[in-house]
């Protein structure tokens, strides 16, 4: 991938602001999900978990560390054994090498995960949103669980939606759906109208709406987004005793950045407010079946 086509790989930090899951509400509602705890995130319950007695110890492996929260917290966490931080962002990877000079006992690999192979035992491999993006999904799936120590665990934290974010019709149907609920005035598409306090009219729809994102856009912001989400499911468990696989959500509200003002919803209690009807329906559509969850998190074993 190039320079140019890699977002977390420009001159500064990509940025998830306005976006569902830099909102703190989605973030509480996401660490119920996964650890039962508002408070606690889904890194912390498994560290706390599985390794609190070993930490200290642990060979670990971190995939995708971007900008290096993750490689942070293990360190201040008091991971004190080898940490391999990997990314194929090489600007990204020599941020976080500088910013965190002070922890000595990490390396840093540009690496690309389609055909790297890291050489094992680890005792703990983390992966935050990367396994998606790999096309040799198979094998590089593969080449993990072999990485892994007998008693070693993969944290994963994944997509695993239609390819190239080709939605179903019902799914695109219920997102719009779900637009059409808010007022106007928090929506896009509506600056001064008249009926700031109404839903969107038929007509309104016609013009104002969701679509079905086209796959040359998604190629020319990131040639390997979302090419193996879809595949992801049943890889993971060809690969992988599944220890814990939880799902938390994001089949409506991913899809609504620029839509919705999740940049305002951490600030504003109106805004906030309907965003907790946005997950509230997601959360029924998935629970009842309707539509299936796309964002999950794992904690795995070698077969």
């Amino acid at each position: 991938m190039s320079e140019r086509t890699n977002p977390w790989n420009g001159d500064t930090p990509f940025t998830y602001d306005g976006m569902w899951i830099a909102t703190r509400t989605c973030q509480s509602h996401i660490n119920v999900k996964i650890s039962g705890d508002k408070e606690v995130g889904w890194l912390p319950y498994a560290l706390n978990r599985y390794f609190a007695s070993r930490n200290r110890t642990c060979r670990c492996l971190v995939l995708g560390c971007a900008e290096g929260w993750v490689v942070e917290h293990l360190c201040r966490a008091g991971f004190a054994g080898p940490i391999i931080a990997s990314d194929i962002a090489d600007k990204a990877l020599a941020r976080t090498r500088d910013r965190l000079r002070q922890f000595g006992n990490v390396t840093y690999v540009a690496a690309d995960l389609n055909s790297h192979r890291f050489e094992g035992p680890f005792d703990l491999v983390i992966a935050e949103g990367v396994l998606h993006h790999i096309e040799n999904l198979e094998e590089c799936l593969e080449g993990l669980h072999d990485a892994l120590a007998p008693d070693g665990f993969l944290i994963a934290v994944e997509w695993e939606g239609p390819y190239l974010f080709q939605l179903p019709d019902e799914q695109v149907r219920w997102i719009n759906a779900a637009l059409n609920v808010l007022p106007k005035m928090f929506r896009a598409g509506f600056p001064g109208d008249p009926e700031p306090t109404l839903p969107a009219t038929a007509a309104d729809m016609t013009r104002v709406y969701f679509p079905r994102p086209v796959p040359a856009s998604i190629g020319s912001f990131d040639p390997s987004e979302a090419v193996a989400g879809h595949l992801l499911r049943e890889g993971i468990a060809r690969a992988f005793d599944i220890v814990e696989r939880k799902p938390f959500g994001g089949t409506l509200l991913s899809y609504m950045t620029g839509h919705f003002p999740f940049d305002l919803a951490n600030e504003s209690p109106d805004i906030n407010a309907w965003l907790q009807v946005l997950m509230h329906l997601e959360d029924t559509l998935t629970e009842t079946g309707i539509l299936p969850p796309e964002f999950v998190f794992y904690v795995l074993r070698r077969r």
